[in-house]
């Protein structure tokens, strides 16, 4: 590793950090959310019929983390290195403007694994999440954040304002959330409502996640989730490629 892209990997490393506000909330709320759907199912009464939360605490937390730093954490970031003119300084040193970005992502990846990690060991230990099942799901995670990453950066290389970058990231998080069938099961909507959702790129992240997890019931075949996600990261990729705004001034 050169000098360089060591001394990038700090600088964003450093700034992910400085910004404790969407920092903490990244790195919290997904073990927050999954511990209170673990609590409510050792509440909930062992009876048939009874609503059994184990299975989508887990998902349901890998896909708060994984939204949650390739979004907000990241639109946010570009958007305001942007509108303080780093961007546009930084295509004009040695380091590069690829490298820039390729250091960006690279230590929100790490963020991601790492949350990941963490959250799966407390599944298997509390959870009874199944200890085979744990590299599926981290495959699934990266698989995640390359989707949501290359919308992150779509977001983040147009809109010039930081707070609004976030915000509507908050706003696709929470959408794909509850349009996911995690905060709602599909089996509890109606079945017209349930095939439309069921095709958007975000119910194909939940449904390859609930694949893994016992009992549950995933609504697509896991190779036809994997194909979709591929392409929606492709085409995410390209799209903030070719539309990127180095400079707050750029008219494209």
């Amino acid at each position: 590793m050169s000098t360089v892209t060591r001394e990038l990997i700090g600088l964003h490393r450093r700034e992910l950090m400085r910004d404790k506000r969407y920092f903490w909330f990244a790195l919290l709320f997904p073990l927050v959310m999954m511990s209170i759907f673990l609590v409510l199912s050792t509440l909930m009464p062992k009876v048939e019929g009874a609503p059994d939360f184990t299975g989508v605490a887990i998902p349901m937390a890998l896909f708060l983390a994984v939204t949650s730093t390739a979004l907000i954490v990241t639109s946010g970031s570009l958007a305001t290195m942007r509108s303080k003119g780093v961007l546009r300084l930084m295509g004009t040193t040695p380091a590069g403007r690829g490298r820039l970005l390729a250091t960006h992502m690279a230590v929100r990846v790490v963020m991601v694994v790492v949350q990941a990690v963490g959250l799966l060991a407390i599944a298997a230990m509390v959870a009874g999440l199944e200890v085979s099942a744990i590299p599926a799901l981290l495959g699934i995670t990266l698989l995640g954040m390359a989707m949501f990453g290359g919308i992150g950066y779509l977001i983040g290389g147009r809109m010039n304002s930081p707070d609004a970058a976030s915000n509507f990231s908050v706003l696709i998080q929470m959408l794909g959330l509850f349009l996911s069938g995690l905060a709602f099961p599909f089996q509890l909507m109606p079945e017209g409502v349930v095939k439309v959702l069921s095709l958007l790129p975000t119910s194909f992240f939940a449904n390859l996640m609930l694949t893994q997890i016992t009992g549950a019931k995933p609504y697509h075949p896991a190779w036809l989730s994997i194909v979709v996600m591929v392409a929606t990261a492709l085409a995410a990729a390209y799209a903030a490629v070719v539309t990127f705004k180095w400079d707050q001034g750029e008219g494209r």
